[in-house]
C-alpha cells in the first residue's frame, strides 16, 4: 500500500504532468517534422536506410496513432487530471474559510491603518458594499469578502487543458480526412463514406488586374443512406460544413474532356483529370492516363497521356496532345477538348473537435479567473478606545491592492495606510 500511495503521488504531481508534457510537445515535433504516412523508399531516399527503419519501428511514420504516443497521451492526462483532483479540498476549505471572519482575522493582513473612526467610508471606497457585522475574540467586527472564485481559476485551467489534449488524441485518432476532385456537373464518393458529393459549380474569381482572390466550389452532398441532401459552398479559409463533414477548398487544376466517336458519331463523354485513368470499354484492356497539363510544352499547351494495355505501359511514340487534338483508333476517334479546371477538396470530419472548444474555453476562463479575478478580504476591528483599525487581504498582486488599499483609506479618512 506505501508502493502505490507513493506511485499514486507521484503520478499526481506537478513534476511528472511538466515532464509528461514536455515529452508530448516533443513528440509534436517529430510528427510534424518527419512526413507522415509514407513508405520505407521514400524515407530510405530522404534520410538513410538505417533512419529509415529507425522511423518504421517506432512508428515515427505515424506518429499521432503510434501505441506510444497514445499511451503518453492517456498518462498525461490521467496525471493533470489527479493533480487536478488532489486539490479540490483544498480549494473547498479556502473557498469555506474565505467568508469566515474568524479566519480572516488570524491571517497577516496586506496592507492596515489604525485609528480610523468610521470604516464604512473605507468599505465603500475599496467597493466591499455589504459588509457583515460580528464579533470575535469579544471585540466588534466589520468583514467583507469578494472573490472566492479565482481560488479555482488555475484549477479550471487545468481541466481545460486535460479537455484539449483528451479532444487533440481522440480527433488524431478517429479523424477522417479524404480528397475529393473533379469537374463541374461530375458526382464523386467520399471515400468509404455513405456520402457522395456533386460540384454543381466551381470558378476562380481575380481582381481587376487578374490576379486570382478566390476559388469557390458550389457542392451539394447527399447522403446515400437516407437519401438527405445538403447544398453548400467552400472557398479558401472558409470550408462548407456539410452532412457533418468539412469540404476545404485546397487547390485546383486543369482537366480534359475525353469524347469518343466510332465513324465521327459521339457515343461516350468523360472528364478526366490530372492523376485520373479512363478505361476503354470497347478495346479491354486499352486505358488512358493523363499524367500532367503543361501550359507550355515546346511553346505550346499540352497534355501528356500515357496508354496502357492491361497495366503496362504502352509506348506509342507520342506522349503529348495539343487541346483539340484527336487520336486516332479507327473506326475510333479520341477528342481532347481545351482544359477545364477543376476543384480539389480535402474533406474532413474530426467527431472530437468539440471537446478542443470546450477546453479551450475552460482554460480561456480558468486564466481569467487566475490572473484577474483575485480573492481579497476587507476586515475593521473596533479596539479599546473606540477606534477601528481596517486590515485588507490580498492573495495576489499586493503591490496593487495596496495602493488601491491606501487610496481608498485617504479619501475615506485622510490618514496613510500601513504597508
Amino acid at each position: 500500500m506505501e508502493i502505490l500511495k507513493k506511485v499514486y503521488k507521484f503520478i499526481a504531481s506537478m513534476k511528472f504532468a511538466i515532464i509528461l508534457l514536455i515529452v508530448v510537445a516533443i513528440a509534436c515535433v517529430i510528427g510534424s517534422l518527419v512526413p507522415q504516412g509514407e513508405q520505407f523508399l521514400q524515407y530510405r531516399d530522404s534520410y538513410s536506410e538505417r533512419t529509415a527503419a529507425f522511423i518504421l519501428a517506432f512508428h515515427l511514420d505515424d506518429v499521432f496513432h503510434s501505441w506510444w504516443f497514445i499511451a503518453l497521451t492517456a498518462l498525461l492526462c490521467l496525471s493533470v487530471l489527479l493533480c487536478s483532483l488532489t486539490r479540490v479540498r483544498t480549494l473547498i476549505r479556502q473557498t469555506k474559510t474565505a467568508k469566515d471572519p474568524a479566519h480572516a482575522i488570524s491571517e497577516t493582513p496586506t496592507a492596515s491603518v489604525s485609528g480610523v473612526a468610521d470604516p464604512a467610508p473605507v468599505f465603500r471606497q475599496m467597493r466591499f458594499y455589504r459588509p457583515v457585522r460580528s464579533t470575535a475574540d469579544g471585540k466588534e467586527l466589520l468583514f467583507a469578502y469578494r472573490n472566492r472564485i479565482g481560488y479555482w481559476g488555475a484549477w479550471v485551467c487545468h481541466i481545460g487543458i486535460v479537455l484539449i489534449i483528451l479532444g487533440y488524441a481522440l480527433g488524431q485518432i478517429t479523424l477522417f480526412s479524404a480528397e475529393v476532385y473533379g469537374t463541374p456537373g461530375q458526382t464523386k464518393p467520399i471515400d468509404n463514406k455513405p456520402c457522395e458529393v456533386t460540384i454543381e459549380d466551381f470558378r476562380i474569381e481575380r481582381n481587376e488586374t487578374g490576379f486570382v482572390e478566390q476559388y469557390v466550389s458550389t457542392l451539394t452532398v447527399k447522403n446515400t443512406a437516407t437519401g438527405e441532401t445538403q447544398r453548400g459552398t467552400s472557398s479558401v479559409n472558409h470550408p462548407a460544413v456539410l452532412e457533418g463533414y468539412k469540404f476545404y477548398q485546397t487547390a485546383s487544376g486543369d482537366a480534359v474532356r475525353v469524347t469518343i466517336s466510332e465513324d465521327g458519331v459521339p457515343f461516350e463523354s468523360a472528364d478526366l483529370c490530372v492523376g485520373e485513368e479512363l478505361t476503354i470499354d470497347f478495346l479491354p484492356g486499352l486505358s488512358l492516363f493523363l499524367n500532367a497539363y503543361e501550359p507550355d510544352h515546346a511553346g505550346t499547351p499540352a497534355y501528356q497521356i500515357l496508354f496502357f494495355v492491361n497495366g503496362q505501359h504502352m509506348d506509342v511514340g507520342r506522349n503529348y496532345f495539343a487541346p483539340g487534338a484527336v487520336i486516332d483508333l479507327s473506326p475510333y476517334a479520341i477528342t481532347l477538348s481545351e482544359p477545364i479546371e477543376y476543384t480539389l477538396l480535402r474533406v474532413k470530419k474530426d467527431s472530437f473537435a468539440w471537446l478542443v472548444l470546450v477546453g479551450g474555453i475552460l482554460t480561456a476562463l480558468g486564466l481569467f479567473c487566475a490572473l484577474y479575478v483575485v480573492p481579497e478580504t476587507l476586515w475593521a476591528i473596533r479596539e479599546e478606545d473606540g477606534a477601528w483599525t481596517v486590515h485588507g487581504k490580498s492573495r495576489k498582486l499586493a503591490p496593487l491592492f495596496v495602493e488601491q488599499f491606501d487610496r481608498a483609506v485617504r479619501k475615506a479618512t485622510g490618514k496613510e495606510a500601513a504597508k
